[in-house]
This record gives structure tokens, sequence and C-alpha cells, in this order.
């Protein structure tokens, strides 16, 4: 990766080094770190099936065991799809960096530079977050035992665990190699999420930052230059009234310049496609599976409405699947309005003023902004806010159905 890439993308490398899937890390590794991984989410995944099977019949046990699933598949699902799709990622990484050389206008890479310091900062406050709520999340457990020692009852207060399982030996002898187990697989599926999340925040807002480049330069040709930095935002006028000598250099500068656009405007197309072929699939599963946690979360806080700590538990949980589903979506939103944006500084172009030759390359690109650059989840669902709307209102009505049928 070039300086620039390296500045601002340096805690997605980290990250993705550390659980393997960072593409230019050795081969063996990239094997043997998500595999390790998915066989500690697979013996999880086995421990809830197990209780699932000796409990049958019990449906708090069962959403308790549903939540602890579905928590774990996702980060195996995060994971492996970085992991399958490595190549393409590795594509993608060469595109980007392909990208700052290209853009290489004191604006546009001011613009590069702007978006790509947002998704730092959205990785510092995420990663903030994340670990602010892991603590909290893996601390309960080990305060009765705490209480016990600091404030001794005439008996041993209930054990707690991080999430119910079936582990075939006595939980009280092996207490502490169960929660030692528990917090292993809690610890990778927290970093699997949260560094596939920051490493698409920061794909989506960098296919931002290309469009957000395209209009600016588009904005030359209807007589208004818009620079924005993360200081402040300047704008500057250029006059657009060409005199009668200046005709031929002032249409064959606007000739030049659309070209350039056309040019910046299909890689940045080229990046979207590819982004898009790396997270759809896994995108669909995940968007299920918010469902299914966003339901069953609010039946277990209704089940331990007398626990608080309990609450506070899930209240953590509820909260943080929120935040995935907003994660999920809200990068998908800007795409939409980033690309439509080109299209809208095309459309309000002095057309008047261009040869044929000049409209004709107007037209090309008017055709293929048209329409939006997306992102979607199995091919099917557009990621947007109105799919977060729609995932929300589908959550709450599963969440209705359970309660009847409990």
């Amino acid at each position: 990766m070039n300086r620039e890439m390296d500045k601002y993308y340096a805690i997605n490398k980290l990250f993705l080094s550390r659980i393997g899937c960072w593409p230019y890390q050795r081969k063996v590794i990239k094997i043997l770190i998500p595999s390790l991984l998915t066989i500690i989410h697979c013996s999880t995944f086995t421990t809830q099936v197990l209780l699932l099977y000796k409990t049958w019949g019990d449906i708090d046990i069962a959403v308790e065991c549903m939540i602890s699933m579905a928590f774990v598949f996702v980060g195996s699902t995060k994971l492996l799809n970085i992991a399958i799709n490595n190549n393409k990622f590795r594509q993608l990484l060469q595109l980007m960096n392909k990208h700052w050389e290209i853009f290489n206008g004191e604006d546009e890479r001011n613009i590069l530079s702007y978006y790509a310091c947002i998704s730092l900062k959205i990785a510092k406050y995420y990663g903030g977050y994340i670990l602010i709520s892991l603590i909290l999340y893996l601390f309960i457990p080990l305060v009765p035992r705490i209480l016990d020692i600091v404030v001794p009852l005439n008996e041993s207060r209930p054990l707690v665990y991080v999430f119910q399982g079936e582990y075939g030996v006595d939980k009280e002898k092996y207490y502490f190699l169960i929660v030692l187990h528990s917090y292993i697989a809690s610890l990778n599926t927290i970093t699997a999420v949260f560094t596939v999340d920051i490493t698409y925040i920061a794909s989506v807002l960098h296919a931002c930052s290309l469009f957000a480049a395209i209009s600016h330069r588009l904005n030359s040709l209807n007589g208004q230059e818009e620079i924005k930095t993360g200081d402040e935002k300047k704008t500057h006028i250029v006059a657009h009234n060409h005199s009668l000598r200046d005709e031929d250099i002032s249409i064959s500068n606007d000739h030049y310049k659309l070209i350039i656009c056309l040019k910046k405007h299909q890689f940045a197309l080229e990046h979207v496609q590819i982004l898009n072929s790396i997270f759809t699939k896994a995108t669909f599963i995940l968007l299920s599976l918010n469902v299914l946690m966003l339901s069953v979360v609010g039946i277990q806080v209704l089940n331990n409405a007398t626990h608080t700590d309990e609450i506070i538990r899930y209240a953590f949980l509820a909260y943080g699947t929120f935040l995935h589903l907003i994660f999920m979506c809200i990068p998908g939103q800007l795409l939409i309005d980033r690309s439509t944006e080109v299209f809208e500084k095309a459309y309000a172009a002095a057309w008047y003023t261009f040869s044929v030759k000049t409209k004709r390359l107007l037209s090309i690109l008017l055709y293929r902004s048209f329409v939006p650059c997306t992102l979607t989840a199995g091919k099917m669902f557009v990621m947007s806010m109105t799919m977060c709307s729609s995932v929300t209102q589908t959550a709450m009505s599963y969440f209705t159905a359970f309660l009847s049928i409990r």
C-alpha cells in the first residue's frame, strides 16, 4: 500500500492480519488462522446444539441458545466470507492503491483523504465501543464469584455463564475452564465482526470519495467548483462565460475534462462491482440473523425483567445488534447519495457551450450515472436506510409472534 493507505488503514491491516485475512500474508497463515478460529466457533456451536437436544421443549433455553448460535454464526460468516473472497479483496486493495495515484489532483486528494479520515475515526470509535461492551459483557459471569469473596453468604451464589452450553462435564468443577472457553469464543467472534465491519465501511467510504471527486471535477463544467476538506468547506465560483476568441480552447478543455471524468467514473464503478461481489451473499445471511437476534433478544429482556444484571447484558447485546444493522445500511445509503450526485452534476453542466463531440460524451456519462450504485444483500435487497427500517419492522413482527407462541 502507498503512504496514504498505510496512514488511514493501519487499524484495518492490523486486525485483518490477526484473523489471517490480510491478502499479503503468507498462504499458510491465511489458511491456519481462519481454520483455527472456525474450529473454536464450531466447538461453541456444538455446545449449543447439545444443550438444545438435552432440554428439548424448554422455550426459554431454546431462545437463549438461538441468541448464542446467531452471535457465533455472525462472526463465522464474516470471517469465512473475507477468507474465501481473499483474492477479490486483494484485487480491491490494488484498485484502491491505484486510485490514490490516478486521482492525483490536489482537490481530489483532499476529498479522498477526507473520507479516509472518516473511516479511521469510525474504526477508533467503533473499536472503543466494542471494547467497553465486551469487558462489561464478559465481566458479569465473574460477579457472583467476586461477591462470594468480598461479601460471603452462608451459601455460594448461583454460577453465571457467558452463554449456556452443554459440555458433558460437571459445570461447577470445571467452571473456570468453561468460562475460559466462552471468553475465547466471544473474543474471536467480536474480533472478526469488528475487523470485517471496519473494512467494509472503509471500502464503501473510499467508493464514496471517488464519486465525490468526480462530482467536484464536473463542477468546473457548470461554472462552480466545490472543494470539501476535513476542516472546512470552500466554494469557488469559476466563470463559465467564454469570450468568442477563447471558445475553441474552452471547448477542448471541457472535452478533455469529460474524458477524464468518464475514465475515473469507470474506475469507481469497477470498485463498487468488486466490493458488492465480495459482500452480497454474506450480507443476505447477516440481515436474516439480525432479524432473528433483534426478535429473540427482546424476548430475553422480558424473561429476565427481575434480573438487573441480565437486563444490562441483553440491553448491550440488543444495542450492539442494532448498531451492527446501522453499520450495514448507512454505507449503502451514502454510496447511493454520492453516486447520484454525479448524475446531478453532469445534468447541471452547461451543455449548450459544448461541441457536438463533448455533448456525446456528456450523454454517455448521464446514461452511466442515471442508475445509482448500490450494495445489495443476495442481489435482491438494496442496502439503504429504507432497508434498515424494513428489517427493524420485520424483527418487531417476529418478536410479537414469538411472544404469542410463548
